[in-house]
């Protein structure tokens, strides 16, 4: 129970309150019952104002009494469930036969993206063949740039790795019409160029006796593939080989022999500075000289591995057929790839039955068990209305 005087003092505050709020002022002689004067007015003039037109929408409702709102019909909503249990067996079965059974994207080259990480130091510069065809040629100069970082020793030769150093040599035949084969040549020169190669050496013959073309390419190892199948779609394809080898090893061994060199070169310079007598000073000039050829000559090696490895020699004849039987070649063409679509049909229409034979039967179980928990939970709400 409050004491008397707490008692007192709550009904004065509460006095001086009502009278604060009643004249508009805090007017009363105790600070604490003034401030609380103050502290009512403020939180009346804080107060949020109602909009006119939902204090009086308000009060018609009061003073109906708040009646019940009508609800609204709804449509009725279509149970989805059975058709959900029959399609997401068979989505899960399409996705899993496509994601691990299905064909890998064709295109790659198993080692394209191990040679692909680094660089390319390697300039091209334009000159000029016996045939009278602009050429390019890389610029040496520019091949000079060592600032990328060594290959780390220890981590293997294990393949797809980015160390991996891969020199690869492809050879191909386009066989064309006489009259196109100047146009095809053109066509080289381009694809070449628009994959970021090279012309090393070209040349072309239009004589009686039938025209030929050849090419010797250099394209970036990386747009190899892409390269090759632009290149593929000026003629028909006579043949068509690739080589690879792999020069991992050359390259880790010069890289650390040129470290090697240079760590002996800084080594020697500091000796000289410390020579005491001019035999010793000699001596470690003509060291100094040696070292010097040594790393030029690693150097060179490393810029031709590079060389090598970043860019790929691309070997391209042309052939002429002055009878034009390389339409047949288009007609075949044409013949092949009607059947590979057959073929593609076929495999694809085997996948969908192998699907559906699988995803039929879980549908089916899927139903089933759908219905009977329908059923299970309808006889409950029954029995407890009951």
């Amino acid at each position: 129970m409050k004491p008397p005087e707490d008692t007192a003092t709550i009904e004065r505050d509460l006095h001086a309150v009502d009278a604060a709020l009643a004249g508009g002022a805090a007017r009363h002689d105790d600070p604490v019952a003034r401030e609380l004067q103050e502290l009512a007015l403020a939180l009346r003039a804080d107060a949020p104002v109602p909009e006119p037109a939902f204090a009086q929408d308000l009060r018609g409702r009061a003073e109906a009494g708040f009646p019940r709102e009508q609800k609204k019909r709804r449509l009725p909503r279509l149970k989805l469930a059975p058709v959900a249990a029959v399609l997401a067996p068979s989505v899960l079965v399409v996705v899993l036969v496509f994601a691990v059974g299905g064909p890998s994207p064709g295109g790659g080259d198993s080692d394209g993206g191990a040679s692909g990480g680094s660089s390319v130091a390697e300039a091209p510069s334009a000159g000029g063949d016996s045939g009278g065809r602009a050429e390019a040629a890389p610029d040496a100069s520019a091949t000079d740039s060592l600032s990328q970082p060594p290959i780390e020793r220890g981590t293997g030769f294990a393949p797809g790795r980015r160390e991996r150093r891969i020199e690869r040599s492809i050879s191909m035949t386009l066989m064309a019409p006489d009259d196109e084969i100047p146009q095809a040549a053109d066509d080289v020169n381009r694809v070449t160029a628009r994959h970021g190669g090279f012309v090393l050496r070209s040349e072309l013959d239009t004589g009686d006796g039938g025209s030929t073309g050849s090419f010797e390419l250099r394209i970036p190892s990386g747009r190899l593939q892409g390269a090759l199948r632009d290149l593929a779609q000026i003629a028909t394809v006579g043949s068509q080989s690739q080589t690879g080898q792999d020069v991992t090893r050359d390259y880790v061994t010069a890289t650390d022999r040129l470290q090697a060199a240079r760590a002996e070169r800084r080594s020697l310079l500091r000796r000289l500075e410390e020579a005491d007598t001019d035999a010793e000073a000699e001596a470690l000039r003509a060291r100094l000289d040696l070292v010097a050829g040594e790393i030029n000559g690693l150097r060179g090696q490393l810029r031709d591995l590079r060389l090598r490895t970043e860019y790929a020699i691309v070997s391209l004849d042309l052939i002429g057929d002055e009878d034009g039987n390389s339409g047949s070649g288009s007609s075949g063409a044409f013949d092949d790839a009607v059947g590979d679509a057959g073929d593609l049909l076929v495999g694809f229409a085997g996948v969908l039955i192998r699907v559906l034979a699988i995803a039929l039967p879980l549908g089916l179980i899927a139903l089933i068990a759908w219905l009977a928990g329908s059923g299970l939970r309808r006889r409950r709400r029954e029995s407890a209305l009951a």
